[in-house]
């Protein structure tokens, strides 16, 4: 079953910081298999770092340090919280002040996020004989 995957606005952030440890390609597979397969390919949360995170899964990613973290709020609408290293639950901690502060109104689609991730400003082309 093929699911639409949405992402709040701070996750594209968290892209970013991932794009920057060169590590973007293994976050993306695992997000179009998120895509593919839906609820199947996470994990469930209860309480994690002191938050209460249930109905949210995690896809681990990499070295298992680094999470993937989901809810979904339909049978084919998958919404991702947060993307980032869970030293210490970071990556739980900030997803719980995201859900807190109701932030999760306001998504986007992954291919708008992957295409504002990628969309970085390059500078003005030099003008020849200038």
């Amino acid at each position: 079953m093929a699911v639409r995957v949405e992402l709040i606005p701070e996750v594209v952030g968290d892209l970013e910081k991932v794009k920057q440890t060169g590590r973007l390609k293994e976050f993306l597979v695992k997000l179009v298999r998120l895509e593919e397969e839906g609820a199947a390919v996470g994990e469930p949360l209860g309480h994690r770092g002191g938050t209460n995170l249930t109905g949210w899964r995690k896809i681990v990613v990499g070295d298992r340090n680094w999470r993937i973290v989901f809810q979904m709020t339909s049978p084919d609408v998958a919404l991702v919280g947060v993307i980032g290293d869970r030293a210490d639950a970071e990556c739980y901690l900030d997803l719980a002040e995201r859900v807190g502060g109701g932030r999760t109104s306001q998504t986007l689609s992954l291919a708008a996020g992957l295409t504002s991730l990628f969309a970085a400003k390059k500078p003005p082309k030099r003008k020849k004989g200038g």
